[in-house]
C-alpha cells in the first residue's frame, strides 16, 4: 500500500513538472534560443558617477539602457551609498512563478582579437528576475545569456546572447568659449573670423580617444523649433590634462542666433546648456540704412504714341531717388523694404507748337540685398567692397501736365494720368570710402494705361550713403 501512495506521488510530481515547463513562456517579440524556448531579456546599468566609471548598454535591439534615475542622482551628490555603484541586469519573463531560478552567464569580449571568453556564471537564488553584478564590471564590452530553469531544476528556456557596453564616464564642463580671432564668445558675421575657438573645462577629451572612453562635441542652436546642430573640427587636442581644446567651425555654416557648445561623454554624460558655453552669433550693425540719388535716363520700350507724338522714346532729362531699410539680416543674404522715385521732363519743338509734359515713377519695393567682403591684405579683416541687390513691387506712373503750346499763346487743355504699376531691377553698390558707396541701378517698369501698353527700361547712376 506504500508502494503505491509513493508511486503515486512520484507521477503527480512528474505532470506537474511537465506542465509548468510548457506554461513557461514569454512574449512573441523575445529572444529564441536554439530548443524553441524563448526569454525576454533587459539590461539596467547603474553605477557611482563619482568614480571613473559608469555604464551604459547597447543593442542591436535596443532594450539595454543606462538607468536614468541614477545617473541624476549621481550628478547630484557624489558621496553615493553603495547600492547606486552597484550594476544590475533584468530581464521579463510573463509566468516567473513556475521557474525555480536563473542562471546568468557574462563574456567579455577582446578588443584586440574578437573573441568572447567567459568571465562570470551567477545563479539566483530565486525566481527573481534581476541580478547584482558584483563585483562591478570594468569598461568593455561584454555579452550575456540568461537560462531558465523549472521547477524540477532543469533548464528549459535560454535566451540569444545580447551585447551591451560598458562606457568609462568623465563629466564634462565647459568653463569657457573664445573666438580666436576677438578673444569672446560673440562673433560677428559682417567681420572676418576663422571659425577657431578655444575651449576651457574639465575631462574634454579626444572623440576617438577608445571605444569606451571618448567625448563628442556640437553646437547647438537655441531656436526651439529646428534647432541647428553643427559639429566642430577638432584642431587641437589636451591629451595630458583633458582641460582645453581648439577646435574650427565652417563659418558659412553659422548664421545669425545664439549656440551652446556641449560636450557629451561616452557614457551620455554632458556638460549641459551652461552660460559659460554660450556662443552668439550676431551682426556688429544691425540694421541698415541705405539712402541714394542721381541721374537716370528713361528709355520707353513699347507703345509708340510717345514716341509717335514727341519723335522719341529717350528721355535724358531725368533724376531718381531711393531709400531701403534693411533690418533682417542674415548669412545668406539681407532683407528689407525700400521706395524709389524718379522724375522726368519730356519736351519737343516744332514749327509752330511744341509739346511738354512730365513724367515720374513712385514705387514701393521688397528688397534683397547680398554683401562682397575680401580679406584685407593684413589678413586679419575683412573689407565691405560692394553689395548686390535685387527689388521688385508696385507703384503708381504717372504722365502730368502734358500738354501742346502754341507760339501764339494759346495751349491745349492739360493731360494728366495716374497708372497702376510694378518694377523690377538690380542694383550694384560700390562702396569707395567707409559707407560712401556709387550705385548702378537698372528698373524695368510697366505701367497698365488704358488703351496703352507702356514699358520702359530706367538706367541710373548715382550716389549713396549707408547710415
Amino acid at each position: 500500500m506504500e508502494t503505491k501512495r509513493l508511486l503515486l506521488a512520484v507521477i503527480l510530481i512528474l505532470l506537474t513538472a511537465a506542465v509548468f515547463a510548457q506554461n513557461a513562456t514569454v512574449s512573441e517579440d523575445s529572444a529564441v534560443s536554439q530548443d524553441g524556448s524563448v526569454l525576454e531579456t533587459e539590461l539596467s546599468v547603474s553605477q557611482d558617477n563619482g568614480s571613473t566609471e559608469n555604464a551604459a548598454g547597447s543593442t542591436d535591439v535596443g532594450f539595454a539602457h543606462t538607468s536614468e534615475d541614477a545617473t541624476e542622482e549621481a550628478l547630484q551628490d557624489a558621496e553615493l551609498p553603495a547600492e547606486k555603484r552597484w550594476q544590475f541586469l533584468e530581464w521579463d519573463e510573463e509566468t516567473p512563478e513556475f521557474v525555480l531560478f536563473y542562471e546568468v552567464v557574462i563574456e567579455e569580449k577582446n578588443s584586440g582579437t574578437g573573441i568572447w571568453t567567459e568571465i562570470r556564471r551567477n545563479r539566483i537564488k530565486d525566481n527573481t528576475a534581476r541580478i547584482q553584478v558584483d563585483p562591478i564590471l570594468p569598461p568593455g564590452t561584454y555579452r550575456y545569456k540568461v537560462f531558465s530553469y523549472n521547477m524540477i531544476g532543469i533548464a528549459d528556456a535560454e535566451s540569444e546572447w545580447f551585447e551591451f557596453t560598458i562606457y568609462r564616464a568623465f563629466l564634462p564642463k565647459i568653463n569657457s568659449i573664445s573666438s580666436n580671432v576677438n578673444m569672446s564668445p560673440v562673433l560677428y558675421l559682417d567681420e572676418y573670423n576663422d571659425g577657431i575657438f578655444k575651449i576651457e573645462g574639465e575631462n574634454l577629451f579626444n572623440p576617438d580617444k577608445s571605444p569606451t572612453s571618448f567625448t563628442e562635441y556640437e553646437l547647438i542652436g537655441s531656436a526651439k523649433k529646428n534647432a541647428a546642430v553643427l559639429v566642430p573640427q577638432i584642431v587641437k587636442a589636451d591629451e595630458e590634462k583633458a582641460r582645453s581644446l581648439i577646435i574650427k567651425f565652417d563659418m558659412d555654416t553659422l548664421d545669425i542666433g545664439q549656440y551652446h557648445f556641449v560636450a557629451t561623454d561616452a557614457s551620455g554624460l554632458n556638460s549641459g546648456k551652461e552660460k559659460n558655453s554660450l556662443v552668439t552669433v550676431k551682426f556688429k550693425k544691425a540694421v541698415d540704412f541705405d539712402l541714394s540719388g542721381g541721374y537716370s535716363c528713361p528709355v520707353i520700350l513699347y507703345d509708340g504714341t510717345i514716341e509717335q507724338y514727341m519723335g522719341s522714346s529717350v528721355w535724358p532729362l531725368s533724376v531718381y531717388a531711393k531709400v531701403s531699410f534693411i533690418p533682417f539680416k542674415h548669412r545668406y543674404g539681407y532683407l528689407g523694404m525700400g521706395l524709389s522715385a524718379s522724375y522726368t521732363r519730356m519736351g519737343v519743338k516744332y514749327s509752330g507748337y511744341s509739346i511738354n509734359g512730365n513724367l515720374s515713377n513712385a514705387n514701393a519695393m521688397f528688397v534683397f540685398q547680398f554683401p562682397v567682403r575680401i580679406r584685407t591684405k593684413t589678413g586679419s579683416g575683412h573689407r565691405h567692397i560692394m553689395t548686390l541687390e535685387a527689388h521688385g513691387g508696385a507703384g503708381v506712373t504717372s504722365i502730368f501736365d502734358l500738354k501742346f503750346e502754341f507760339n501764339n499763346g494759346i495751349e491745349s487743355d492739360p493731360l494728366n494720368s495716374i497708372n497702376l504699376s510694378f518694377i523690377a531691377g538690380g542694383a550694384v553698390h560700390f562702396y569707395t570710402v567707409g559707407r560712401l558707396y556709387a550705385e548702378v541701378n537698372v528698373d524695368f517698369v510697366h505701367a497698365f494705361m488704358s488703351d496703352m501698353a507702356f514699358g520702359m527700361l530706367v538706367p541710373s547712376v548715382g550716389l549713396g550713403w549707408q547710415f
